[in-house]
């Protein structure tokens, strides 16, 4: 009884004939039944839906104290603040202190935007800071 169980066993797993017809091969479309991207037409919200665009960001946050530890790290100094809501991703309003600091002799500069119960979020942070001088951005001069 062993050895026909261990023959019948041995068949099964044997025969590569067995998958041929579970997961049979699909042939690829050819390239041109592919539509082009220009033949392409964007989807429009119905009038009346309008959608406000929005990003989505993933800011590390944690007590103000290990923010801070990284502004001095970087010996970085309060250069401006003021105060502001950011929206999170269901709509939610979060009211708290914007801090932008600066090393302006190595360009470092980090934004924080601290909470009133101690803890902090980092916005943005990055290098090659400098001031400003030009035309506004917005089309009129000085």
């Amino acid at each position: 009884m062993k050895k026909i169980l261990l023959v019948l066993l041995t068949i099964v797993i044997c025969n590569p004939s067995f998958a041929n017809d579970w997961f049979p091969q699909q042939q690829p479309e050819p390239e041109t039944a592919k539509p082009k991207t220009q033949d392409v037409i964007p989807k429009t919200v119905p009038p009346g839906q309008n959608q406000g665009l929005a990003v989505f960001l993933k800011a590390p946050c944690g007590p103000w104290k290990e923010l801070q530890a990284t502004i001095m790290k970087y010996k970085e100094e309060l250069l401006f603040h003021g105060t502001g809501l950011t929206f999170g991703a269901q709509g939610q309003v979060y009211n708290g202190a914007m801090m932008f600091f600066t090393n302006q002799e190595k360009g470092s500069w980090t934004v924080l935007q601290v909470f009133g119960d101690g803890m902090a979020c980092m916005i943005m942070n990055g290098s090659k800071f400098e001031p400003y001088v030009g035309d506004q951005p917005y089309g009129e001069q000085r």
